[in-house]
């Protein structure tokens, strides 16, 4: 028999197990296990019940004389029965719990910062939302505006509503008038272009003689890979509630944890590389202690799900917070949010 599979009275334990610690963070003993167990099974077999269970791995006992906690093993066998699909925790009575935020409308930035806000404040987690790649945008119109004698301000809007600023140099007596003449020559040769097809294509322009270009074309040509280039696959993170991670008890005593935990929230870039992995996967990702692959993050479970615009997955929102997270909210906030994010996208883009 695999190490996986329980029989109906070592699952309920199970389950029943860890509700209680995902509800008092405190080690679950037979005496306890006895008054939540369905079956009102006394606690002698249940003490025998858990024991094969912490033989199995599926439960750890932290002290002797103490209760059992959950392995990682026990949470994967959890949260997999959770989401099987005749228990899979999209109730209205679970759902109603989430305030009804106001996004704001026709601003892809401002609806990812209000959803990171959202998945935050509810869960009492961190929320993590990743925007969408750079490169997979669609060029939609850029402005470039005269800032300094020798410094443009150029401003990107793509189709899916990301805005990208930078300032750029120029050559000083480029005017005004050419900056907006250079704009307008990029609107019209470019919109509704994917990004990483017009830097392929900029610098395969930019590579033949020059001239067989006019001077206009050629400058407009420079300008936009330098801003195309620098952000070329400069895919950035929202992060809500990294401070929540101080209101687990489990974390309380462990300031090395939280310190490691703070950093890598502030630093972005292993999270960014977990996020990266769920997008090239369907449906919801959920790691659980050593599964997130980073030391610092196995005491931590990452519950992620792609938003879209249309049917493709263009980016990833999360909840990233101590493996006792109440998984069965979690899984529907996290579910429910991502649904949000993609009509309200999909709507603005009149997909």
């Amino acid at each position: 028999m695999s190490s996986s599979v329980l029989g109906k009275r070592n699952k309920d334990v199970l389950l029943a197990v860890i509700d209680k610690y995902i509800e008092t963070a405190e080690p679950v003993g037979s005496r306890t296990a006895a008054k939540i167990h369905p079956e009102h099974l006394s606690p002698a077999t249940l003490r025998n019940v858990m024991a094969e269970l912490e033989e199995r791995g599926f439960l750890s006992q932290p002290h002797k004389s103490a209760g059992r906690i959950p392995t990682d093993k026990g949470y994967r066998y959890y949260v997999d029965h959770l989401l099987r699909p005749q228990n899979f925790l999209i109730k209205a009575e679970v759902l109603s719990e989430a305030p009804q935020l106001e996004y704001p409308q026709n601003n892809l930035q401002g609806i990812l910062e209000k959803a990171c806000e959202n998945l935050s404040m509810v869960s009492q987690q961190t929320g993590l939302v990743m925007l969408p790649g750079f490169s997979s945008a669609c060029f939609k119109h850029i402005e470039f505006t005269k800032v300094a004698p020798q410094a443009a301000l150029a401003v990107f809007f793509s189709e899916q509503g990301i805005l990208q600023n930078k300032v750029l140099p120029i050559d000083a007596e480029i005017t005004q008038d050419q900056l907006t003449s250079i704009s307008n020559y990029l609107n019209s040769e470019f919109k509704g272009k994917p990004i990483k097809w017009i830097l392929q294509e900029l610098l395969k322009r930019l590579r033949l003689e020059k001239t067989h270009y006019n001077q206009l074309a050629s400058r407009a040509h420079s300008l936009s890979a330098a801003l195309f280039s620098e952000q070329n696959e400069n895919n950035d993170l929202i992060v809500e509630g990294a401070l929540n991670f101080l209101d687990q008890p489990e974390f309380i005593e462990d300031i090395h944890s939280i310190k490691a935990l703070l950093v890598t929230l502030e630093q972005k870039t292993k999270l960014i590389n977990l996020l990266d992995l769920c997008l090239n996967h369907d449906g919801m990702t959920i790691l659980i202690g050593e599964e997130n692959l980073q030391q610092e993050m196995e005491n931590c479970s990452l519950i992620a799900q792609n938003y879209q615009l249309g049917n493709k997955n263009v980016g990833t929102l999360a909840v990233f917070g101590s493996k006792r997270m109440d998984y069965k909210r979690i899984i529907s906030i996290v579910n429910r949010t991502a649904k949000m994010v993609s009509k309200l996208i999909s709507e603005n883009q009149g997909v």
